[in-house]
């Protein structure tokens, strides 16, 4: 009776599969909601509203990784660029970082850099050692990602709109043996990781692309 059942459930599978692979050869593989839209209903990209970006770490991250937070704010900036979102360059948000020592006043952000809205990441962890495994690497982030909208300048309103827990093992896997990569190398994927999965949290993409 399960040899039947077997053989009758195969031909099915196989045939759902190839019924899937031929929609998306014709339809082509569909467009994902991002996370922000379907709970804010704005699309950024059409919007053409400015977003400005901020990252922040821990002390003891930063000890470690002088550069996370400029790091990560680049490669978004990057991201979102290709996605046509208006974006405060990272290079002008760096500056601004050099000179205050600080981010600030939100409102102070959003008004020098003429922005509507400012994406917060926050890392509260950040790390590449496998526990206690000294000769394996396994990279582990979690933090929250938070957009805020402003209102006129000179109002000097903020709205915290949309917020997401950011949580990223990589590989998710197995750990990668140290003699097969280097530290600053793995630190480079690692921090690439972190920075297209928030990205993805802010414009449509496709499902095959979607990161977990």
């Amino acid at each position: 009776m399960l040899l039947a059942a077997t053989a009758i459930l195969c031909p099915l599978l196989c045939g759902c599969r190839l019924m899937v692979a031929a929609g998306k050869m014709v339809m082509g593989d569909p467009l994902n909601t991002s996370a922000f839209e379907f709970q804010t209903g704005t699309n950024l990209g059409e919007s053409g509203e400015k977003l400005l970006i901020i990252c922040s770490a821990p002390h003891g991250t930063l000890l470690k990784f002088p550069s996370v937070q400029l790091d990560i704010v680049d490669r978004i900036t990057l991201h979102l660029k290709s996605r046509d979102i208006q974006v405060v360059s990272s290079d002008d948000v760096a500056t601004w970082y050099d000179d205050n020592g600080e981010w600030g006043d939100y409102s102070e952000l959003a008004k020098h850099f003429d922005a509507r809205y400012v994406l917060h990441v926050e890392l509260r962890t950040f790390s590449f050692q496998e526990p206690s495994s000294p000769g394996l690497m396994r990279g582990r982030s979690e933090g929250t990602v938070t957009v805020y909208r402003f209102g006129e300048q000179d109002s000097g309103l903020r709205e915290a709109i949309f917020e997401q827990n950011l949580r990223v093992k990589f590989p998710e896997t197995y750990p990668v043996p140290r003699e097969s990569n280097s530290e600053d190398t793995f630190v480079e994927n690692l921090l690439d990781r972190i920075s297209l999965q928030v990205s993805q949290m802010l414009y449509d993409h496709r499902l095959t692309d979607t990161m977990h």
